[in-house]
């Protein structure tokens, strides 16, 4: 991640997570950000976990709540959260409209509106929130899988026949990772990047995977496993 966007969330972290008062925020639920692989169960598991913990899960929503602040379509921004890139081919449209939906302003209202989150509780699917919530009270999860065998796994549900799954696998993934690093700088590969990476490949029973998440969630939102900077945050 450059410095300079580094320096950009860092000052938008600061002033969406202070109280008046200047005591840092702690949510008052869970938050949790949930990076998946195509396939690996990773949106069976959020909907679990959303299920267990009572927590609102936030994807389409936040688009909407993008398109709210950018003032524009959502159908709009939803374009430009698929395909980061196609920000700068949108300058007849921004001439004629007189709105702003460059890649900048999608990244400025994308963290404002994760960094909201950290008032609230909630769990995140994607968008790079593990990215914008490091140095906040959350959990920074990854599902991932291989594409064979999620491929395989999603035939097996009925979602197809596994080659046409196959590729859809690895073409959602490598959007997914090309979102990310063209918004973020980050690689969805790297590790340092997420607090738990669960491998599912071997694993028939994604109820021991919520397990596992929510005793974690819930340590980390008490403050038991988290810095010392960190474990300092009160609710707002």
């Amino acid at each position: 991640m450059t410095t300079n966007l580094l320096s950009v969330i860092s000052a938008l972290a600061e002033a969406a997570a202070t109280r008046h008062d200047g005591a840092p925020a702690r949510p008052p639920k869970p938050l949790i950000t949930l990076s998946r692989d195509f396939g690996s169960g990773g949106d069976v598991i959020a909907t679990r976990l959303g299920q267990v913990l009572d927590l609102p899960l936030y994807d389409h929503q936040l688009l909407n709540e993008i398109a709210v602040r950018l003032k524009d379509d959502p159908a709009i921004v939803r374009m430009l959260d698929e395909e980061f890139g196609r920000a700068k081919d949108m300058w007849l449209y921004r001439l004629l409209s007189g709105k702003d939906v460059s890649a900048d302003a999608y990244r400025d209202s994308l963290v404002k509106v994760v960094m909201s989150l950290n008032r609230v509780g909630g769990i995140v699917i994607g968008r790079g929130a593990h990215v914008i919530l490091a140095g906040e009270c959350a959990l920074r999860v990854r599902i991932a899988g291989s594409p064979e065998i999620c491929a395989r796994r999603m035939a097996a549900a009925g979602h197809g026949d596994e080659a046409g799954l196959l590729a859809k696998a690895q073409e959602v993934n490598h959007k997914r990772g090309k979102f990310v690093w063209d918004v973020f700088q980050s690689r969805l590969s790297d590790a340092s990047e997420f607090d738990l990476t669960i491998n599912t490949d071997r694993m028939s029973d994604f109820e021991d995977v919520v397990e596992t998440i929510v005793v974690l969630a819930k340590a980390v939102q008490s403050g038991r496993v988290l810095r010392h900077d960190l474990q300092t945050r009160k609710p707002a």
